[in-house]
């Protein structure tokens, strides 16, 4: 075994990620820093925020989540007209500084997936929050960096 192979299998991890659906394309996050997936019925006041990164604070089961729009973060379009009818939100074991979990609204939830480290491949352009890309059931998704999109 050459030296870059050698080293890549000796940082190989098996990772649990949870793939989820923005527009047309699928992310995914490591599913063990995910407490709860939630059906979201009203999204209005979400959608409507100045700021994606920041869109507002619901409230679960006493609980306040601090919720990122990934939608309008990561999506070809800033329009909330072309939403999804109904939105799931990703509810991370991460808090802020005011002890808010934080969540990310998104379009869809798909499954838990087992894979490989060594298969991640490097973001297509520059980014602190992607982590790689990878290929899941003969599909592209996008591993993105939740730690680096709470800081």
């Amino acid at each position: 075994m050459d030296p870059v192979s050698t080293e890549r299998a000796e940082r190989d991890e098996r990772v649990t990620v949870l793939t989820f659906a923005l527009e047309e394309k699928l992310y995914c996050v490591t599913a063990t820093s995910i407490t709860s997936v939630l059906g979201v019925t009203e999204d209005d006041s979400l959608v409507d925020a100045d700021d994606p990164w920041n869109a507002g604070t619901v409230h679960v089961a006493g609980e306040r989540i601090r919720v990122v729009d990934l939608p309008r973060v990561f999506g070809s379009s800033f329009e909330t007209a072309a939403r999804v009818d109904h939105p799931k939100l990703l509810v991370f074991s991460a808090t802020d500084g005011d002890d808010r979990n934080y969540g990310w609204l998104v379009d869809g939830v798909d499954v838990t997936t087992d894979i490989h480290t060594a298969s991640l491949e490097p973001p297509r352009i520059e980014t602190r929050h992607v982590r790689g890309r990878l290929e899941i059931d003969e599909r592209e998704v996008i591993w993105l960096d939740e730690q680096a999109i709470h800081g």
